[in-house]
């Protein structure tokens, strides 16, 4: 008797190659160049827009590279908050590190999380207080995204007209920053709703993943109690440290985004600050998932095409905008890629030896 081998579902293949690394790149290729080759030329010259950045006077550059440097420090502090012993340089390192791989790497937010685990494992800590501080800051960092867009309706609503915009990227934000934090109470207080949540989870995950020929996720409950236990008693004392420090890194990238408009003379850019805080809400909102490696192409077009709606003149909102990426995306590349040599060459890290490594605090 012949067993019948089981075929491969249909389409499976075609799956696999659609979500594959060339066709990540193939997107990124493709929405840089839309963007940046097609539609903003569209909108705003390129070199006068340059030429407005290359005015700045020397007092206005010294102001936007401080503010530049201390976003760069910003993001170091939040993961402090959620590894206990990690000192600042070590912090830094990894984020800048991480950063780097995460701006030019399609799919990069999943190596630039690799990077980091390997460099705090060799900093002495834990998996289970690497995954702990992933998990966590990851969390906060998407709360406060998600809370911006409310914030600054409220603040718009005194100040000028709510557009329809941005009415529905608050009450989107709202909706999701709700369900977030409503899924992050119940997983932390009480073990059988955040089993069943973990196992809904699971479901829904498993059956999108076999639609497109691919293996289910396995052991979400068994890893939601174990980020339960492990994450309770730190957020006990550390919850109100995680979220300043969040609130703190996305203030930081708002003013240097505010400095690049005020420096970057041109028509509009005195815009209330209230209203820059919002067309920034709805674009840190609409990357919340990144497309393309640090949001490159989708976070120009986001930002310019907000800025203009405002009253900013193009040609200004084009040149506070590339200025800003400068600053925010590509600085970030060449002193990952140095924090990286310098980490390959044992800046940070302690000997491997178990006794050495530090326990869960």
């Amino acid at each position: 008797m012949t067993i019948a081998q089981p075929q491969p579902r249909r389409g499976a293949g075609l799956r696999r190659v659609a979500s594959g690394p060339a066709v990540r790149l193939g997107l990124t290729i493709g929405v840089v160049v839309a963007v940046f080759a097609g539609v903003l030329p569209q909108i705003a010259d390129y070199g006068l827009a340059w030429r407005l950045v290359r005015s700045l006077s020397g007092p206005e550059a010294v102001l936007v590279a401080v503010l530049g440097a201390v976003n760069l420090m910003s993001y170091a502090p939040l993961w402090m908050a959620a590894v206990p012993g990690l000192t600042w340089w070590r912090a830094l390192m990894a984020d800048q590190a991480s950063t780097a791989i995460s701006n030019t790497v399609p799919a990069g937010f999943a190596f630039g999380v690799g990077t980091t685990a390997a460099m705090y494992h060799s900093f002495g800590f834990t998996s289970a207080i690497i995954t702990r501080a992933v998990a966590l800051t990851g969390i906060w960092n998407n709360l406060v995204k998600s809370a911006m867009p409310a914030a600054a309706l409220g603040g718009l609503v005194l100040v000028s007209d709510a557009t329809a915009g941005l009415t529905v990227a608050a009450v989107l934000g709202s909706v999701v920053l709700f369900a977030a934090v409503a899924a992050l109470l119940v997983t932390l207080t009480n073990r059988r709703a955040g089993a069943a949540l973990a196992g809904t989870a699971e479901r829904l995950a498993t059956r999108i993943a076999l639609r497109r020929g691919r293996t289910g996720p396995s052991e979400w409950v068994e890893r939601t109690d174990r980020f339960r236990t492990d994450s309770l008693e730190l957020l006990r004392h550390r919850w109100l440290n995680l979220t300043a420090a969040a609130i703190a890194s996305h203030a930081a990238l708002f003013c240097l985004l505010l400095a690049c408009l005020r420096t970057v003379d041109g028509e509009g850019a005195d815009v209330h600050w209230i209203v820059v805080l919002a067309v920034f809400s709805v674009t840190r909102l609409v990357t919340i998932v990144p497309l393309t490696p640090g949001a490159l192409g989708v976070a120009e077009l986001s930002y310019v095409a907000g800025l203009t709606a405002v009253g900013v003149a193009s040609t200004g909102a084009a040149g506070a905008v590339l200025l800003f990426r400068l600053l925010t995306w590509f600085l970030p590349i060449p002193l990952g890629l140095g924090a990286w040599l310098l980490w390959r060459r044992g800046a940070g890290r302690v000997p491997s030896r178990p006794e050495q490594r530090r326990t869960l605090a």
